[in-house]
């Protein structure tokens, strides 16, 4: 293990209170005035080749390589990078100024800078015959507090580094599009720094500020996959994690006069600072990382004190692979350890490979509350076959994904939703002779496959055999009508819960606002969607849902009550428009170019209330309406169902609309007064386009969608009553097209989120979950479904995560050989 110190001596440069002169050395002594503005000039403290075009980055120096070199230099970006001065001795009221750093003669071939001030002034001089003494702060955006008033700063690093462009390099260190070396680009306005000078009485005016690096920087280069195994992968991060839960990112105070630090603000919050991640995600793609080929990501981390072997960094792949190396080294007490204060750390990973099972929950703190993770989830889990045959115009799609979610029942294929990362199931179940069966597709799937298998599979998978578990499951079951009511089906779904509980207990679970992550590893939480006030009983830890909605209609954000007290908030519209779909032909209607087909529904909407009849645009906006709400804070249960289907010229797709218009008139037959009467003329469908629905709802007393009417009496004589019918269908369509389309938008909405954007996601289902495209009717859709969760997932180790009162404890500590190389 080297340290790399940033340049030559530790001193990063020199700011020389002087005019714009190189040559300070042959100008003669100029005294101060007091009250007069100090004018800041920036000269070279080992800097070497700078070039005033280039940001404050890291820079290979002459005669090194990515390989070998020992020190990296840092170069300005003129007229950008700004930084906080402070005079305690300055004038009263001019203490302290903030400036950006500009260059003085870029021609002349030397790196001289001088500082301009950002506002009307500067700081002044004080009284001249008593000595002055300077501190600064870079960077000045990172400041949250401080050098105002005192020498002590306040500033956070986050959890979240997010990175900059992705550039190659050869060995030299050189830009070349063919090299092996990939970088992502530091944030180096993290790379915070103090400055430091003194000025004495009789002096001359120019007085240098020494700048030096106050946070501890992690280098890292990760090797691409073994010769021996897959030609490439694709990073979605890279995280540094300590595994006894210390803190190494957040809020710190630095006291620049007598170098000291506080750390009291992060380590007395609620909030879980033990991970930083580096997202590798440029312009929506993962970096593809080939065998030979090398990655570099850099880490700005708290500088404080690390046991040996507690940090660990990992690197995610698409799929939610993580491969793990532990930092091997000593304590940084006396500067001699693994990582130190304003000095690199560089550490080079074995050859990613050797891993195969899915732990990316592993990394997430045991103390993080659940309801802050980003869960990726399967919507129609189980219905996973695609139908080559099937008509995208006038179809209706029975298949929501592609990969089976647990493996039952699989033959060929050789991946599963949980092995891509997915962690939530939805099941549908029916009852066949009192017992729980998988349904989907329309049909029981075959080979039959039970709740008691399906729970089996799921313990399997979290709680494996001499393994310390890392994973956990959420399983949301869903009512089937198919000869039971939802009364009937629930006691007999309860005994099956029962029966497989007592024969496995300690692995159903159940979820509230303060269950944590080290609650449930190895666990599976069962969820039972409820369209009534049912509740269940039985001794199986569950948890429900009561007046869960099912329509497919839903074009707001719904609300049901959870078992725990709190509150669910759901995004679930399905039934979307078909913008391929541009025929106008009766009897289907076409709203217009990129908006397509449109279900009956929403033209009924349309034209009572202005809906839009762009309902992927609606679902778009829910989506981060519900996000929004997450971001507020609250305590409720999030469900984001991005899965869907787009309409097709099918009347069970798209709805239809049937009607017939009733009058009460008088009736004296068989001892009736009164009754209901078809009104001649009145009467036709089916209509696709409520604009084409010839009669006024206005000139009826009510509408009912089905054949029930109120008994006739006297208060309805002379009133008329629509009945409509088949208004509210929406039994599928095309599920691939929806997915191209619509996990394409999730994708931008959640890449979109960056920096102080981070936030929990909540539960998120998505069609076709695990796989990248789906072939169906001679056509390949893009569905982003390795993409999609893979965002998702990262999420988790973006932003400082909520605690509970769980203590932290390594869930992955026997599960990394050799200090936690899994790679080996």
């Amino acid at each position: 293990m080297k340290y790399l110190k940033y340049i030559t001596n530790g001193a990063l440069f020199a700011l020389l209170l002087a005019g714009c002169s190189d040559d300070l050395d042959n100008k003669p002594v100029v005294l101060p005035v007091s009250g007069d503005e100090i004018e800041f000039g920036a000269a070279p403290g080992g800097f070497t080749d700078v070039n005033p075009e280039s940001r404050t980055i890291y820079d290979v120096p002459a005669g090194s390589t990515f390989d070998n070199y020992q020190l990296l230099n840092i170069k300005w970006q003129y007229g950008i990078d700004q930084v906080r001065v402070y005079c305690p001795e300055g004038a009263e009221g001019f203490r302290t100024a903030d400036y950006t750093v500009e260059a003085t003669d870029a021609s002349s071939g030397s790196s001289t800078g001088f500082l301009v001030k950002n506002g009307e002034t500067g700081v002044r001089w004080g009284n001249t015959g008593k000595p002055h003494n300077f501190y600064a702060f870079y960077s000045l955006g990172k400041i949250d507090e401080g050098l105002q008033t005192g020498t002590t700063v306040t500033a956070t690093i986050p959890t979240g580094q997010e990175g900059g462009k992705l550039l190659t390099y050869n060995n030299d260190g050189n830009e070349d599009p063919n090299g092996k070396f990939k970088i992502i680009t530091p944030d180096m306005s993290f790379c915070m720094m103090a400055g430091k000078g003194t000025w004495t009485p009789g002096t001359d005016k120019n007085v240098a500020l020494t700048f030096t690096p106050i946070v501890t920087v992690l280098d890292v280069l990760i090797n691409g996959p073994k010769e021996d195994d897959v030609e490439f992968m694709n990073i979605v991060s890279v995280s540094v994690r300590s595994k006894s839960g210390k803190n190494i990112v957040g809020t710190f105070s630095y006291d620049l006069a007598n170098e000291s630090y506080n750390f009291d603000a992060t380590d007395q919050s609620h909030t879980a600072a033990s991970i930083a991640t580096v997202q590798t995600i440029i312009d929506n793609n993962p970096v593809r990382l080939e065998q030979n080929q090398q990655l570099n990501v850099k880490f700005f981390l708290l500088p404080r004190d690390i046991k040996e072997g507690d940090l660990v960094v990992s690197v995610l792949t698409e799929g939610g692979v993580v491969y793990s190396k532990t930092i091997s080294g000593t304590s940084t007490s006396g500067g001699d350890g693994v990582l130190g204060a304003g000095l690199i750390t560089r550490i080079k990973t074995p050859k990613l490979g050797g891993q195969e099972a899915n732990n990316w929950m592993s990394q997430i703190p045991d103390n993080a509350l659940f309801t802050q993770l980003s869960l990726p989830g399967s919507k129609n889990s189980f219905a996973y076959r695609v139908d080559a045959g099937y008509d995208p115009q006038t179809g209706l799609s029975k298949f929501y994904q592609a990969l089976p979610p647990l493996g039952i029942n699989a033959t060929v294929e050789t991946t599963t939703q949980f092995d891509e990362g997915i962690r939530v199931f939805d099941v549908h179940l029916n009852i066949d002779r009192r017992t729980p069966v998988v349904y989907a597709g329309g049909a029981n799937v075959s080979p039959q496959i039970t709740l008691a298998t399906v729970l089996n599979t799921l313990r399997a998978k979290v709680n494996p055999n001499n393994e310390t578990a890392s994973e956990c499951a959420v399983v949301f079951l869903n009512y089937v009508n198919d000869g039971y009511t939802v009364s009937e089906w629930l006691p007999m779904v309860m005994d099956a819960l029962d029966s497989w509980n007592s024969s496995n207990g300690g692995i159903l679970t159940t979820l509230d606002q303060n269950t944590t992550m080290g609650d449930v590893r190895g666990k599976v939480a069962v969820i039972i969607n409820l369209q009534t006030s049912d509740r269940p009983t039985g001794s199986a830890p569950v948890n429900y849902i009561n007046n869960f909605s099912t329509s497919v209609q839903n074009t707001s954000i719904v609300s049901a009550p959870y078992s725990s007290g709190a509150t669910v908030r759901i995004q679930n519209l399905q039934q979307c428009n078909n913008p391929e779909i541009t025929s106008g032909e009766t009897p289907y209607v076409y709203k217009g170019k990129g908006i397509g087909l449109v279900p009956y529904f929403i033209t009924r909407e349309n034209k009572l209330d202005g809906a839009s009849f762009d309902l992927i645009e609606t679902k778009r906006n829910l989506m981060k309406e519900l996000n929004s709400e997450i971001a507020q804070g609250g305590q409720n249960l999030y469900i984001n169902d991005l899965s869907g289907f787009c309409v097709t010229k099918n009347q069970s797709s798209t709805g239809y609309l049937n009607y017939d218009a009733y009058v009460c008139e008088d009736y004296w037959a068989f001892g009736t007064r009164y009754r209901w009467s078809s009104v001649d003329g009145e009467s036709g469908g089916p209509i696709y386009d409520y604009a084409n629905f010839p009669l006024d709802e206005s000139d009826y007393v009510g509408v009912s969608s089905s054949a029930e009417r109120p008994e006739a009496s006297s208060n309805y004589l002379g009133k008329k009553w629509l009945v409509t019918a088949g208004n509210d269908l929406g039994n599928g369509g095309n599920t691939c097209l929806f997915a191209e389309l619509f996990n394409g938008e999730a994708v931008t909405e959640y890449s979109s989120l960056v920096g102080g954007l981070r936030q929990p996601l909540g539960i998120v289902l998505m069609n076709f979950a695990g796989v990248a495209t789906v072939d169906a009717s001679n056509r390949s859709y893009a569905v982003q479904g390795i993409r999609l969760p893979g965002l998702i997932m990262m999420n988790n180790f973006m932003f400082p995560l909520k605690t509970g009162t769980t203590t932290t404890r390594s869930s992955s500590d026997t599960s990394y050989s050799k200090e936690g190389n899994v790679w080996d």
